[in-house]
């Protein structure tokens, strides 16, 4: 049975569309959001190294803290050189100056850090050998010192800041600039 021509549009001139173009607005603005996510996120990449070893020269700093209201205090800072050994492809991204995360092996498998560094020199090798890394670690010399017992550990270095844009274009070797991604089994 066929539908008075009525009836339709009747049914035509109650039914609103407020729900659909919310439900669509809301879509949009994910989309915006997600979008600004995708080309702004800064993604830190690191080189990682667990050949560490410590060195024995360590020294002692005094110095006043630069932030703080009030009366200022003397801060004892303990300085430790540190050497790690990266391949020659990693070598090309590490720089004097660059920031480091140093985890210690400590007693019976526990882990002392991550204790700050920065990269202060760079070794390159001579033939197919790895580099070294000098690295220089810094505490507080108040705090127990994680490196009186421990033989080594494992250091990251910040190497780059990249957005997931461009790691998508990196990945898919649109980016030329930079080598594709490689994916460690």
């Amino acid at each position: 049975m066929a539908t008075p021509f009525s009836r339709t549009i009747r049914s035509l001139q109650t039914d609103n569309y407020y729900t659909s173009l919310a439900g669509l607005l809301a879509a949009i603005v994910l989309a915006v959001l997600w979008a600004h996510w995708f080309l702004t996120a800064q993604i830190t990449s690191y080189e990682i190294s667990p050949d560490v070893t410590m060195t024995a020269e360590e020294n002692l700093i005094s110095q006043f803290p630069r932030t703080g209201m009030g009366a200022k205090k003397v801060q004892v800072i303990r300085q430790r050189i540190i050497n790690a050994e990266f391949g020659q492809q990693a070598l090309k991204s590490i720089h004097p100056g660059q920031a480091a995360f140093l985890r210690l092996n400590g007693k019976i498998g526990k882990q002392t850090g991550p204790l700050p560094a920065t990269v202060i020199n760079v070794i390159q090798p001579t033939g197919p050998k790895k580099g070294t890394v000098v690295l220089r670690a810094e505490i507080d010399a108040a705090a127990p010192n994680p490196f009186s017992e421990n033989e080594g550990g494992e250091v990251k270095i910040e190497v780059e800041h990249v957005t997931p844009a461009a790691l998508v274009l990196r990945a898919s070797g649109l980016l030329t600039e930079t080598p594709p991604l490689s994916a460690s089994p």
